[in-house]
């Protein structure tokens, strides 16, 4: 896997930037039919954060001039970003982690080594999170992330 960016006069949108995610055959097929979605997910989530940097969002047309003028952020402009980044991006990043943390217990990974990579002090609370993680069946997003059968809406 390889990640790429053009910028300036190089990107799509001139003067911004493209991001460019390269998987190999057998990373595309693995993951199958969730590539858009997730990469739609993530896309919104960097659509959030610029507009909370900014307090802008694009307009949906261009003017007359064929600008796309920004316009202010709004309730509603707040609430898709909440969607998105709630619904849609964090319970698969979660389903992803969770089932990461079980297979790394699974492959005889060490409390120490699960502090560093969740970068916490106590190797107690690593234990105790993975612990706590095992006690209980597998979330429908770790199914999920494991066999990519998305969960029924």
């Amino acid at each position: 896997m390889s990640i790429s960016f053009r910028e300036g006069d190089a990107a799509t949108n001139k003067g911004g930037v493209d991001i460019t995610i390269s998987l190999t055959a057998e990373q595309a097929e693995a993951i199958g039919g969730e590539l858009g979605p997730f990469a739609d997910a993530f896309a919104g989530a960097l659509w959030a954060l610029a507009a909370l940097r900014t307090d802008t969002v694009p307009a949906d047309q261009d003017d007359e001039a064929g600008a796309r003028p920004d316009r202010p952020a709004t309730a509603e402009t707040w609430a898709t970003a909440i969607h998105d980044v709630e619904q849609r991006l964090m319970p698969r990043l979660k389903g992803i982690r969770d089932s990461a943390m079980r297979a790394h217990a699974a492959s005889g990974g060490s409390y120490g080594q699960l502090a560093r990579a969740l970068g916490v002090t106590a190797r107690s609370t690593a234990q105790y999170r993975r612990d706590t993680l095992q006690e209980q069946m597998p979330s429908e997003w770790e199914i999920w992330a494991i066999t990519g059968k998305a969960p029924q809406d």
